[in-house]
């Protein structure tokens, strides 16, 4: 499921399938003179950075291996599935040893847990990417980070790859006067705001108003 929500997301970005195995996908993106490579591969146990290279470059199609800028410009996401993402801590030194790995690709490793996998029931890639900016469900993920949820695993898939785009929502812009309003009204402090307005169209207003702040500045000092 998640390997196909990657599949998807790759595509959204302008990437092109060009060649499948039983667990890797190889895809391909043009732009201009530009090239670049993206591959998924499914992993069932963390594998050395030197296993890894000679895996993924065997079942390259060839016309991936005979171009030069396919080990420098390739992008492998390996997927990992744990049991228990507590799991994590005891794979932590070896999965940045394969990350930080220079040779060949650019390594990222995606691990997830079941119940994560499971929370993302039904979606596709472009629920995620809507999930990802829903306000009520990053306050749930920052009061409870370590709860597998479809926004966890969200949050982790556009950390982790770095060059998917972030969804953005245009808004319109509501003039700060507008807002300012909004919040005294809200307060209910109509009428202050009010006689502040009307002082500052005096010629002394600053002065004044400076003199009436320091005046029940001291009042309440004193009392």
């Amino acid at each position: 499921m998640l390997k196909q929500i990657i599949d998807e997301a790759l595509i959204a970005q302008g990437f092109v399938s060009a060649h499948k195995t039983d667990t890797a996908s190889y895809y391909l993106r043009r732009k201009d003179e530009a090239i670049r490579f993206a591959i998924v591969n499914e992993l069932s146990e963390l594998k050395s950075p030197e296993e890894l290279n000679e895996e993924i470059t065997q079942t390259a199609p060839k016309d991936f291996i005979e171009n030069p800028a396919f080990k420098k410009n390739c992008d492998l996401i390996c997927l990992l599935k744990l049991d228990k993402l507590a799991e994590f801590k005891e794979l932590e030194d070896e999965i940045f040893s394969i990350e930080e790995n220079a040779y060949h690709y650019k390594k990222y490793i995606l691990y997830y847990s079941e119940a994560e996998e499971q929370a993302l029931n039904g979606f596709d890639y472009a629920k995620l990417a809507e999930t990802i900016s829903d306000k009520s469900q990053f306050d749930d993920y920052k009061g409870r980070p370590l709860a597998a949820t479809a926004y966890s695993l969200a949050t982790k898939i556009f950390i982790k790859l770095p060059f998917l785009e972030l969804p953005h929502k245009t808004r319109e812009l509501v003039p700060l006067k507008a807002q300012a309003e909004t919040a005294v009204t809200e307060a209910d402090l109509s009428a202050t705001y009010e006689k502040l307005q009307a002082m500052l169209e005096e010629d002394s207003a600053l002065d004044d108003l400076v003199k009436e702040l320091i005046k029940n500045e001291m009042e309440n000092f004193q009392n």
